[in-house]
């Protein structure tokens, strides 16, 4: 303890030798500047005079010796001329002039050396001495207590006192040589506190080791002593900073020594005496920094009595009026006549304001009863306005705006600690939120700009501090009657901060962010009306009170209130949407009284917005709302149905396009392509791996299939609307629309696979090929439906081969009717080969558009187009015939396709057809001697064998028929 009470004495001294220092630095400084710059002044005339008499004496200039004889006469003139303004010293040594060279003065550096000096000279000049006098204190302090230590309590008591009159010494023997005047203060000031700290161990510190008074009178007799001789050294300080130290270390000992009345009736004497000390001097510093530490010493007294002040009136009480005489006698001695400034400084204002708040925290926390605080905190809120109106008559102004400031803040915790009584959060927020309308009202006629700005952030304040009371009612209420009361509070509050931005508009106050008491307003409304009330009342409440607002910022325009209004409204929406979806489902006719209020609202939200922004919300929501609807509303009927009406909600909304105008049309491009997008969700989970039938008179058809058709009907109006002008131009509508005939394919891709069985996919692979290469199709919709069309060739073999392979397949790959299907699907591959030698478009399907794999496809499929198409037909081929013939004649088969393979080589003059044929026939050969050998049926080897060589002699005379071909 002991350590650390010199510690903090330590610490006051060196703040306040370090603002004594200042000025010091500040002039020896100025002094350094000056001389750096005689001598400059001095180099510079030394080099000059030096060239001159060079020049006079006839020697050559630095640098002369090459000059011409007409030009070294011509430059005599200007040698005799008067020294132009000095240079940089750098060009005297290299400059070739005729004329005497300018010398520069020497500046000091800039950079990083002038700060770096500037510190070291601090250090070294003035802070040197301050540390040295602390490093003394400190080191006499511990070697008197350790001396000490080995004495009585009253010896170290003395020894201690000892210390303090040497320390104290200097000041007398040479205080008054202005030389080592801040060194002695210094050093009288450490004696003093060491006094102190002495006075306050001997009768109220055992812990220390100095208490050797048992009396409490003497104890208090003593430190009064001790207190004394600081506050004696305070009335004689030469500066503010050292009277505020000596007051301060008088405080620290009654804050360390047990609390109770005595000790704060001691504190609030030493701040009412120190707050005039010295006399001769009125500092406003020093008084600042008294308030604030009495003020400290209030807040340690107030957390050290807590259980004494809960149960004892009497005592607070006490601390309330010893508060009320420091701080209230702080304020009259400002508001006397030529206390204060006539303009507003920067430490009256603080020492004002730190008088106000000490006054109003203590009537705060002192009081036990809530309506003994609230009249005392509305007293002084009175007084507060009868000072500014003194001060306003008599001057100066900026104290009676302070006034009125202070008057306004107690009124306000006035009503906080009304509280208790007023057990509805809200409701005391609403009547705050009023309170400080009313000032920024009156401010606003006043025409006083800084009560205007403090009125405005206050209000701004209560207006969240009203949602934020709003939203815990909403989390703790469930009484529909306090719900309902608490909605109406928030309107209100909502109402008169709209209010107030229109009156604020209509004067033409500017303010710091000028649409935020709108924002304000529209939260008010949204956390009143979507949250607050009772959920039955939240649709019809919100319908009525954000249109009734909604319609007052279309009249009126504050402001920020429209946008505000907007973010309320999508809010509100947000959180009905969330209470539908907690609680589904809902009967029809509730959902509807739930979402019908809603719908309107956004509907009147796009229709009477003044922007494109509030457009684009309101067409938003209301697309939200539908949506929703459709989903809560038609999923009991049957899970196909919401799937359906988003479906024809995106092309309804594609539609509206045309009548909107733009930023809507973005947004009702946007609502379309979301609700396909909620379609293909519901396909993927809900739509696809449905089994329902629908009944059409005699017809049972399956619901999904009915469904994929209206997708492929949505999709084809998109790919064949006629976008308006501003559609047009959207880049996202020039992205999306070429994908309307991707989404259309797609949707026979997925009807053809789910709805057909696998025997016949390839089949229905094949004609879906053949129809899309059909040159009438291609130029109704783009030449990238060849690509599809070829895809979808490739995916017929693919089907082929997976069903007559067997695997996945639930048809055995020899049932009838594979093998039907195979043959049918073969010989629409084939025509489809056929076709596509007529119909294929192959310079345009180099560069079809599109996705870049449709320009990889077309581009390989324009430059070899027999590969791409003849070997997946070659392939299916072998495999339908592996798969619907005895495997006796398998090797012939075979040996005929290969025949016709290089038959169709030689036709199509394709050199890898014949390659890719003789390949096949030698594999024939070999398989004929490995596996037909060991046929047992002779009759059927050789009629193997038979055919077999009958086909290539067929061969040799058809390449000696058509040897030209090969070259």
């Amino acid at each position: 303890m002991t350590e650390a009470l010199l510690l903090i004495a330590l610490l006051l001294l060196l703040a306040g030798w370090i603002l004594q220092t200042l000025s010091l630095e500040r002039r020896l400084r100025r002094l350094e500047r000056h001389r750096a710059s005689l001598s400059q002044r001095f180099f510079a005339l030394s080099l000059w005079s030096e060239a001159l008499e060079k020049r006079l004496a006839g020697e050559p200039w630095p640098g002369q010796s090459g000059i011409a004889p007409a030009e070294e006469s011509a430059s005599e003139p200007a040698a005799l001329a008067p020294a132009p303004p000095p240079a940089r010293a750098s060009d005297v040594a290299v400059a070739p002039t005729h004329a005497p060279v300018p010398v520069a003065p020497l500046r000091p550096a800039r950079g990083a050396a002038r700060p770096w000096k500037r510190i070291e000279r601090l250090l070294v000049e003035n802070w040197s001495g301050l540390l040295g006098v602390l490093v003394v204190v400190a080191g006499v302090t511990f070697v008197a207590i350790n001396s000490g230590l080995r004495l009585e309590a009253r010896e170290r008591f003395l020894v201690t006192l000892l210390v303090g009159g040497l320390l104290a010494l200097p000041s007398l023997l040479w205080g008054r040589r202005e030389r080592w005047r801040d060194l002695t203060d210094g050093l009288r000031s450490g004696g003093g506190a060491l006094v102190l700290f002495a006075c306050a161990a001997a009768g109220g510190l055992p812990q220390l080791g100095l208490q050797w008074v048992e009396v409490p009178a003497q104890a208090l007799a003593l430190l009064a002593g001790g207190v004394a001789v600081n506050l004696g050294l305070a009335a004689i300080a030469r500066t503010a900073t050292s009277a505020s130290l000596h007051v301060a270390v008088s405080l620290v000992p009654l804050a360390i020594a047990p609390q109770g009345g005595p000790a704060l009736a001691i504190a609030t004497a030493i701040a009412l005496v120190g707050s005039e000390l010295p006399l001769r001097h009125r500092w406003q510093r020093h008084r600042l920094v008294v308030s604030w530490v009495y003020g400290l010493f209030q807040v340690v007294w107030f957390l050290a009595n807590g259980p004494t002040l809960a149960v004892s009136g009497a005592l607070a009480t006490g601390a309330s009026l010893a508060a009320v005489l420091v701080f209230g006698l702080g304020l009259l001695r400002l508001h006397r006549p030529g206390a204060t400034p006539p303009r507003l400084q920067a430490l009256p204002v603080a020492l004002m304001l730190s008088l106000w708040g000490g006054l109003g925290l203590a009537l705060l926390l002192y009081p036990r009863e809530a309506a003994a605080r609230a009249t005392a905190l509305a007293l002084s809120a009175a007084g507060a306005l009868l000072l500014g109106r003194n001060a306003r008559r008599r001057g100066p102004r900026w104290l009676a705006l302070g006034d009125a400031l202070a008057g306004q803040i107690l009124v306000l915790a006035a009503l906080l600690s009304l509280a208790p009584l007023i057990a509805d959060g809200p409701l005391l927020a609403g009547v705050l939120l009023l309170e400080c309308l009313l000032f920024l009202g009156l401010a606003v006629r006043e025409d006083a700009g800084p009560l205007r700005r403090i009125g405005w952030w206050l209000s701004v304040a209560a207006s969240l501090l009203l949602a934020i009371t709003g939203l815990v009612a909403a989390l703790l209420s469930r009484d529909p009657g306090a719900q309902l009361q608490a909605g109406a509070v928030l309107t209100g509050g909502a109402a008169l901060t709209a209010g107030m931005q229109v009156l604020l508009q209509r004067r033409g106050v500017p303010l710091p962010v000028p649409p935020l008491l709108g924002w304000l307003a529209g939260g008010l409304i949204a956390v009143g009306t979507g949250l607050v009330v009772p959920q039955d009342w939240r649709s019809p409440l919100s319908l009525a009170v954000m249109g009734a607002f909604l319609v007052a910022a279309r009249r009126w325009r504050p402001p920020g209130l429209l946008l505000g209004v907007s973010i309320a409204i999508a809010a509100t929406h947000g959180f009905g949407w969330l209470a539908l979806l907690a609680q589904a489902p809902w009967p029809a006719m509730v959902l509807l009284a739930r979402l019908l209020p809603l719908g309107l609202l956004a509907l009147l939200l796009m229709l009477s917005a003044g922007g494109s922004r509030q457009q684009c919300l309101g067409l938003a929501l209301l697309g939200i709302d539908g949506g929703l609807g459709a989903l809560w509303w038609l999923e009991p009927i049957s899970p196909l149905l919401p799937g359906v009406a988003w479906l024809l909600l995106a092309a309804g909304s594609l539609a509206v396009t045309h009548r909107l105008r733009g930023a809507a049309v973005r947004a009702g491009l946007v609502l379309s392509l979301a609700y396909l997008a909620g379609f293909g969700v519901a396909y993927l989970l809900v739509i696809g791996p449905s089994q329902e039938l629908v009944t059409l008179g005699a017809l049972q058809l399956r619901g999904r299939w009915l469904v994929e058709l209206l997708a492929i009907a949505v999709c084809l109006h998109g790919w064949f609307f006629r976008a308006g002008a501003d559609l047009a131009r959207l880049r996202i509508w020039q992205l999306v629309q070429p994908c309307f005939l991707e989404g259309a394919l797609l949707g026979v891709g997925l009807t053809l696979q789910g709805e057909i069985s696998a025997p016949w996919r390839p089949v229905a692979w094949s004609l879906l090929a053949l129809v899309l290469v059909c040159p009438p199709l291609v130029r109704l919709f783009a030449i990238r439906l060849q690509i599809y069309g070829v895809v979808a060739y490739w995916l017929s073999v693919l089907a082929l081969m997976h069903t007559l392979g067997g695997g996945l397949s639930p048809f055995p790959p020899l049932s009838g009717a594979a093998q039907a299907a195979g043959v049918v699907a073969i010989a629409l591959q084939t025509a489809f080969v056929v076709a596509s030698h007529r119909w294929l478009d192959l310079e345009r399907l180099a560069q079809p558009g599109g996705w870049p794999v449709l320009v990889w496809i077309g581009a390989r499929v324009a430059k070899r187009r027999n590969l791409w198409l003849y070997y997946p037909l070659f392939v299916a081929v072998a495999l339908v015939l592996a798969s619907g013939y005895d495997r006796a004649l398998l090797t012939l088969l075979w040996t005929g396709e290969a025949f016709a393979i290089y038959l169709l080589g030689v036709v199509l003059r394709e050199p890898q057809f014949r390659l890719v044929a003789l390949v096949g026939l030698g594999a024939c050969l070999l398989r004929m001697l490995v596996i037909d050998m060991a046929q047992a049926d002779l009759g059927l080897r050789g009629l193997v064998f038979i055919g077999v060589g009958l086909l290539l002699l067929a061969l040799n005379a058809i390449v000696r028929r058509l040897r030209s071909r090969f070259s």
